[in-house]
């Protein structure tokens, strides 16, 4: 029997023959593309060995010592018998468990204890790491080597951070140091799925985090033995020389470009920057480290071809390649060695060698290359935003170059000065369009804001810290032995101030920048998968496959949505999504908290929710306070079809027992209280952390999830315990979001 149109149709074999007819069989067209593609496997492998590290750090819990090099065993005895394609899934296979072995090795090996209990009013002696100076008054402190009065040397970390706001007088990395000190635990996240600086810090090494109360006294100053300490003492040596010079607009800018030291810069200036898309510029990155080690070819070059008996002689161009791998070196230790910088000189490096030996300087593989060794070092580099961004805008920079290169060459080699002067501002607007596309989705996730002008400040800026800040920057640390460098920081800070006043003006242009929710980490891995898919292959077959990742994407982001209601991991705050915005239980409060539930669930601002409490602080604003009954033992608030109670005290409780759909109280709930769908106590935030709680009008249901259940039990989370009333209401006395998340 013939199969008709609609009965082709109904048993779907329609659309394939159609597809046949018109571009042969899909099964074949595949086969041949990854065929074509084969060189270009290579490129996947850091990208499998992330899948690894990825999946150790999602893991509720920390998976035996011994499995993983097991599986590794048989992975090598598999792929030893197996033949063909089965022995490159194997060797995939191999990578992918390989990640998960480097990220757990790297815990293993960084692992120190974490300060379990507060400890106020101690007298710490120490050995001072690290100096940095602050944008208020004060510098912070990382401490090593510590003897902490009353604390066993078993249960001491090896770390601390100090913020010292009290005299300190010059202190210098390498002196031993003794101070009156309130140190805590790294804190942990203020919602799940929150950044988790607890685990940042326990790769860095530091198990505490607190402030000084009193001077710090100079016991010894340190003998220079280590190169660290060097470096460490170079820095602060360079930092504070051009911040002295420089002024105080345009010095903390200049220190930071020159030595990483990002302290001094204000909040305002680094909100600034990031609304006007410029915070790029503010991490030594690829861009920096280029801009000097280009300048240092050229100069090197310019003065070979100078001297006849060099320029006859020799490869001036490998004599300029050596020389300025030598001064990216330098430049790379003297600026931190961050992440960002890391990969930079990576990549800068591999480039200068493939000019050594007469390579193609730039290409995926060069890319790959530095990614997979940033990986093997450093696994938990992986989760950093530095990481994304960079290796985001890289690779759609070269890709997108790489196939627009031909093209631009023959335009820009037909044309005269002035076409070579358009054409390198039509390249910073490309670059900068580019760049921005490929770092908007995780510009998203870990700062939860789109800028709209980006293009507009980078325009002017990208061109004044190539032609401009930088060189004079270089030239200052070259002349800076010599006593010589007072006119190149000048002449810097006046470019960095250019900048500044750039990102000043663009960033007070109306809808400058749009604040954005919070969007989940599947969202984020997908919206990565999707993006390596389309870049790392050429052939447009495979880029289509690519399609069913985005509709994943687009599913998962219709389906979540922020949090209805949050506590804070102390319990002394409590917040409620409305459709005026976020409304808090306090401003007085846990105010980092505060601010950063206003940054995930994308508002601006949030506002006290009780009339009786702060009226006038909601109208500050411009909102209305969300309808709510308050009096001295709590506040009730109704949201949908549910009645919220929050109790503060056990008066509050006898009503809310009765009454209300979900009870959070600030003291333990020791009464029975069957009533409630829901009871949230301080002993429950003191066992599990903050929490986010989803409210369903239509099936009454509410979900909830807690920052331990998130987290799981791993090496940086510490075990529950109670949270003591210090009496200040405050969780950040020594925690900065923004610099360490640049970081």
């Amino acid at each position: 029997m013939t199969k008709g149109p609609l009965t082709s149709l109904w048993d779907g074999s329609f659309p394939t023959a159609l597809f046949k007819e018109r571009w042969g069989d899909p099964g074949r067209i595949l086969a041949e593309a990854f065929a074509s593609e084969r060189d270009r496997l290579v490129l996947w492998i850091p990208v499998v060995l992330g899948c690894g590290i990825g999946g150790y750090f999602a893991l509720p819990a920390e998976p035996p010592v011994l499995i993983i090099p097991m599986a590794l065993l048989v992975c090598c005895a598999v792929f030893i018998v197996g033949r063909g394609q089965f022995r490159r899934t194997i060797l995939f296979i191999f990578i992918l468990i390989l990640g998960l072995g480097l990220a757990q090795w790297r815990s293993l090996r960084v692992a120190a204890p974490i300060l379990s209990d507060k400890v106020s009013a101690t007298f710490v002696t120490a050995n001072v790491v690290s100096v940095e100076p602050q944008s208020v008054s004060g510098v912070r402190l990382v401490l090593s080597e510590m003897e902490i009065e009353g604390l066993a040397a078993e249960k001491t970390p090896r770390r601390a951070r100090l913020t010292v706001r009290t005299d300190h007088g010059d202190i210098k990395s390498g002196d031993t140091v003794r101070v009156r000190v309130t140190l805590d635990s790294p804190p942990e996240p203020v919602a799940p799925y929150a950044y988790d600086f607890a685990r940042v810090a326990w790769f860095d090494g530091v198990g505490a985090v607190g402030y000084a109360m009193g001077p710090v006294e100079l016991l010894q100053s340190g003998e220079i033995t280590h190169m660290a300490s060097r470096l460490e003492r170079l820095r602060a040596f360079v930092a504070a020389r051009v911040l002295a010079r420089a002024g105080p607009e345009g010095g903390p800018i200049a220190a930071a470009l020159l030595t990483g030291v990002r302290g001094p810069i204000s909040e305002d200036d680094k909100e600034a920057m990031r609304i006007a898309g410029l915070a790029h510029l503010l991490a030594i990155s690829g861009l920096h480290i280029g801009l000097v080690t280009a300048t240092a070819f050229f100069m090197l070059r310019v003065f070979c071809a100078l001297i006849p008996p060099i320029a006859l002689k020799f490869d001036t161009k490998k004599i300029a390649a050596s020389g300025a791998w030598i001064v990216a070196l330098f430049y790379f230790q003297l600026a931190g060695a961050s992440i960002p910088t890391q990969r930079a000189f990576m990549m800068v490096s591999i480039m200068l060698l493939a000019l050594l030996l007469g390579r193609q300087p730039l290409s995926l593989r060069l890319v790959a290359f530095s990614a997979l060794v940033i990986l093997v070092l450093t696994p938990e580099a992986l989760l950093s935003a530095s990481f994304h961004m960079s290796f985001a805008a890289v690779t759609t920079l070269v890709v997108v170059y790489r196939s627009l290169s031909p093209r631009l060459a023959a335009w820009r080699r037909h044309g005269g000065s002035i076409r070579r002067i358009v054409f390198y501002f039509l390249s910073v607007i490309l670059t900068t369009l580019i760049a921005e596309v490929a770092i908007a989705p995780f510009a998203a996730f870990h700062f939860n804001q789109f800028t709209s002008y980006g293009l507009l400040a980078n325009l002017v800026a990208v061109p004044v810290m190539a032609m401009w800040i930088m060189p004079m920057g270089l030239l200052a640390l070259v002349l800076m032995p010599f006593g010589l460098d007072g006119f190149a920081i000048d002449l810097m800070g006046y470019g960095v101030v250019l900048m500044l006043r750039t990102a000043h003006q663009v960033s007070s242009l109306p809808f400058a920048h749009f604040v954005v929710p919070s969007y989940p980490v599947a969202a984020l891995v997908l919206v990565t998968l999707a993006g390596l898919w389309i870049l790392l292959w050429r052939h447009m077959a495979l880029r289509i496959l690519a399609l069913p990742l985005f509709v994943m994407l687009a599913l998962i982001l219709a389906q979540s949505r922020p949090p209805d209601l949050l506590v804070s991991r102390k319990a002394d705050l409590f917040g409620v999504l409305s459709n005026d915005g976020l409304g808090v239980s306090s401003m007085t409060k846990a105010r980092y908290s505060r601010e950063q539930w206003t940054r995930l669930l994308g508002e601006r601002e949030s506002y006290v929710w009780s009339r009786a409490q702060g009226k006038s602080q909601g109208q500050e604003h411009g909102n209305q306070p969300a309808p709510a009954r308050c009096d001295s033992f709590g506040c009730t608030i109704m949201k949908g079809s549910h009645r919220i109670s929050f109790a503060h005290s056990p008066e509050a409780l006898m009503e809310d027992c009765r009454r209300a759909t979900l009870v959070i109280a600030s003291i333990p709930i020791r009464q029975s209280c069957p009533s409630p769908m829901v009871r949230i106590d301080r002993f429950d935030v003191s066992r599990n952390g903050a929490y986010a709680l989803w409210l369903d009008d239509k099936s009454d249901q509410i979900r909830m999830e807690s920052v331990r259940s998130v987290r799981g039990a791993r090496p940086w989370v510490l075990s529950p315990k109670i949270y003591s009333d210090d009496g200040d209401g405050d969780d950040d006395s020594s925690f900065d979001y923004d610099n360490e998340v640049a970081q």
